[in-house]
This record gives C-alpha cells, structure tokens and sequence, in this order.
C-alpha cells in the first residue's frame, strides 16, 4: 500500500510536483479511511493525502472518546442502525487480524427515575432489533456489579 502523506506547517514551494491518481483532501478518520480503501480496492493507484493542519486527526477525528458506538441509539432498520452495528463487528476484527489492543468494557445506559424506564425499554427495543451484540437488561443488582457508584 503506498500512502503518501507529507504534513509540514509551511508549504515545500522548492518541491518537485508529484504525480498522483487521487488525492484525499483530509487527514482525519474518514480522509484516511478513504485513502486505505481506495489502495486496498486499487493498489496501482498513487494516492496523496493531504491535511491543513501540521498533524492528522487534529480535529474531531483526534477529539473523540475512541468508543465504539454499538447502535443503541439509531432507528431500526436505518442505514445508520447498520452500518453502526456492522462497524462495530469490523473494527474488532480488523483490532483482532493486526492484533491492536482493545477493551471491551460495554456501555451501561440507566434511568435515574420511574419516568426514565419507558425510555430506557426503548433503547432495550432498538438495539435488539438493530442486532446489537450482548444488549441485556440489568436489575439494580447487576449495575451494582458493573459500576459500584452508579445509582
């Protein structure tokens, strides 16, 4: 796979012109995941990312909490239900086939009061439908067990 990337503060203007197929304007997840799926469905291609800023991810790409969402939230049957759920599944296996370290910890959603409890069965609903791995529901012992301080 040959990415080019050049990240410098102040344009080269003494640099030869290169000759690229495509150039991916962005260095943050999706510029670069586009920039990888564009070389492993074409490898013949000279792809060139380029990135304003003097390093990759500068924005929300390097400002996220690096959880990996599992569709709790999305309508079921919605392109983002999908390919949230399908996203999940392809990041543990792409972590697991180049052996990247991760932490499967889960996510415990509570209601604070009684008038929270339909909404949280909601939630329960959607990602049952959404085939969101190892959704259940918890009984007040059990979130004990999870999280201690949680009430």
């Amino acid at each position: 796979m040959k990415l080019r990337i050049k990240i410098s503060a102040k344009p080269d203007t003494h640099a030869q012109p290169s000759k690229y197929d495509i150039v991916v304007v962005g260095g943050g997840v999706v510029g670069m995941g586009a920039a990888r799926e564009i070389l492993l469905r074409h490898p013949q291609l000279q792809v060139a990312v380029v990135e304003k800023e003097s390093r990759l991810a500068y924005h929300q790409s390097g400002h996220n909490s690096g959880v990996i969402h599992a569709g709790v939230y999305y309508t079921p049957g919605s392109l983002k239900a999908k390919l949230c759920v399908e996203g999940l599944h392809m990041t543990y296996r792409y972590c697991d086939e180049h052996k990247i370290p991760y932490k499967k910890c889960g996510k415990l959603i509570v209601a604070t009061d009684k008038s929270e409890l339909e909404k949280l069965q909601n939630l329960y609903e959607k990602g049952v439908a959404n085939l969101v791995p190892d959704i259940q529901m918890v009984d007040q012992k059990k979130i004990k067990e999870i999280e201690p301080h949680c009430q």
